[in-house]
């Protein structure tokens, strides 16, 4: 055979290879089921209690990406109307009804071979998240944040604290099955990490628990609340802090003590001795704010901190005066 009949050969082969590709990734972008996608996680984010808005859907080789991407918290149960309008993408009320949004730039979902699972990345807040969630045998689950800047995608807005400041950290946790299909939270096992970098609450509302355990609405005034470390260990559910503790210009604190992982994130259960401790200008001028603090008795042991304890739920923590 010829050198010119065996180049034309691999002309061809070459030809045909990159004809079935262009097919192929044609065929995806036509018959690939968004509708069916969108309305997946719309709906499972509703059963969550959560509205989610998706921009724009589309397949790639490996995965589905998502761009502009917002998530709310409704005043009320979606009522099967709204559904429909988050499902279709048209006719969408604002905030009033479906509250404000945090919105992400782009989220990508792909699956995994090496171990079965699902990877995910979310570009927002001037950051990125990476996660992975292992399918086989126990759910394994971790979790990088890097670089968000909690001024950014509407966070305050969604908070309804004017926030700054930067947000690192990790989570890693193995979740075993139980009986049930479902992985258990409350069984945990891993560590949580966190580095939290120029935290400055700038105002807003915000409804906090001081003594007696009622929360109380409140204007928060401007507190450079700084740095953020911490570490908590878990095993079979029960979290065991390693280390916890803010420090800034206005305000440092220190927390020790256990934090018990519920089924649901939201009736976890704090159990922490938490002492703080006000710059003396600052308490001149974080009024109501510095007033419940100083309610709290000093600590025994360092009495320039006043001595806390938290606890109660993650959605309804209690602060009281430790005794």
């Amino acid at each position: 055979m010829s050198s010119d009949s065996k180049s034309a050969r691999w002309k061809v082969i070459l030809g045909y290879g990159a004809f079935a590709l262009v097919a192929f990734i044609l065929c995806l972008l036509l018959t690939f089921p968004y509708e069916t996608v969108r309305a997946r996680i719309i709906n499972e984010a509703a059963q969550a209690g959560l509205a989610v808005r998706i921009g724009s859907l589309r397949p790639g080789l490996s995965g589905v990406t998502a761009t502009n991407v917002r998530v709310s918290k409704p005043p009320q149960p979606l009522s099967p109307d709204l559904m429909a309008k988050l499902i279709s993408g048209e006719g969408l009320p604002g905030a009033a009804e479906l509250g404000e949004a945090v919105i992400i730039d782009s989220l990508a979902v792909r699956p995994t071979l090496f171990p079965p699972g699902v990877a995910v990345r979310a570009n927002a807040m001037g950051g990125t998240v990476t996660a992975s969630v292992g399918l086989l045998g126990d759910s394994k689950v971790r979790a990088d944040i890097d670089g968000l800047k909690v001024s950014g995608g509407n966070l305050p807005g969604f908070l309804g604290v004017d926030l700054d400041g930067v947000i690192n950290g990790t989570l890693a946790l193995t979740l075993p099955k139980g009986k049930s299909p479902e992985p258990d939270l409350s069984l945990a096992n891993g560590e949580l990490l966190l580095d939290t970098q120029g935290l400055i609450i700038k105002g807003g509302k915000a409804s906090i628990p001081m003594g007696g355990g009622n929360s109380m609405p409140m204007d928060l005034p401007q507190v450079a609340l700084g740095a953020l470390v911490g570490r908590i260990d878990f095993d079979k559910g029960l979290g065991t802090v390693k280390e916890l503790k803010l420090k800034g210009e206005d305000i440092e604190a220190l927390a020790t003590g256990t934090l018990k992982l519920g089924k649901r994130l939201e009736y976890s259960e704090p159990a922490m001795d938490v002492n703080l401790r006000l710059d003396p200008e600052a308490q001149k001028r974080l009024g109501l704010l510095a007033a419940g603090i100083t309610i709290f008795p000093p600590d025994k042991k360092d009495p320039s901190f006043r001595a806390a304890r938290l606890g109660g739920f993650l959605n309804r923590p209690t602060f009281l005066p430790r005794r």
